[in-house]
C-alpha cells in the first residue's frame, strides 16, 4: 500500500515539474498585462534603475550649457567606487590626499582649478586616506597626494605627489594621447 502511495506521488510531482508551474511565457505575458496599460509599461526594475542613473547623468550643470550634471570637483564620501571609477564619457582623476599633509592642502586648489579648465571634460574625486584607509589599502596608495587617471572606467595611470593645474593638464593630454595610438 505505502508502495503504490509513493508511485502515485512520485507521478503526480513529476507530471508538476513538467507543466513549469504555470511560468509559461503566456503566462508571463498575461500577468504583465495586468500591471500595463497604454500609459504606463509593465514594470522593469532594471530599466527603471538604469533610467534613473542616466537621468542622473544627462541633467546640466549650473553654468555649463548642454554639459553632464555631476561635480566637477567632489569628494568621496563612501560610495562604491567602481560608480565613482567606472564613469563613461569623461576622464577622471582620482586623487587621494589627507588632510595633515601641506601638499595635499596646495594640490586641491590645483585640482579645482583643472576642473574648472576642463569644463566638464574631467571630473576630479578627492579622496581622504586617512578616513578611507581601507580604499587608500586597496589601490596600494603609499603616499599622499597619489592621482590616478581614468578614462572610459579603465585605469590609465599613477602619479604620485603634489602638480600644479599645468602640470596636472599636460599629465593628462599625454597619458590620453598614448591610450588612443
Amino acid at each position: 500500500m505505502r508502495k503504490a502511495l509513493r508511485t502515485i506521488l512520485t507521478i503526480g510531482l513529476s507530471a508538476l515539474s513538467l507543466t513549469g508551474c504555470g511560468d509559461s511565457d503566456t503566462d508571463k505575458a498575461a500577468r504583465a498585462a495586468q500591471f500595463t496599460t497604454a500609459a504606463k509599461p509593465a514594470p522593469n526594475p532594471q530599466r527603471e534603475q538604469l533610467q534613473d542613473l542616466v537621468r542622473k547623468d544627462l541633467d546640466v550643470t549650473p553654468g555649463l550649457p548642454g554639459a553632464p550634471r555631476y561635480e566637477l570637483y567632489s569628494e568621496y564620501k563612501g560610495e562604491d567606487i567602481r560608480q565613482v571609477t567606472g564613469v563613461s564619457g569623461r576622464s577622471l582623476l582620482l586623487v587621494f590626499t589627507a588632510p595633515w599633509c601641506p601638499h595635499s592642502k596646495a594640490m586641491r586648489a590645483a585640482m579645482k582649478a583643472l576642473a574648472e579648465q576642463e569644463k566638464g571634460g574631467v571630473q576630479v574625486v578627492e579622496v581622504n586616506a586617512d578616513a578611507f584607509p581601507v580604499l587608500a589599502e586597496e589601490f596600494a596608495i603609499t603616499k599622499v597626494p597619489t592621482t590616478i587617471l581614468y578614462t572610459e572606467g579603465v585605469k590609465l595611470r599613477t602619479i604620485e605627489g603634489s602638480r600644479t593645474t599645468e602640470e596636472l593638464s599636460i599629465f593628462m593630454r599625454q597619458v590620453l594621447t598614448q591610450s588612443e595610438n
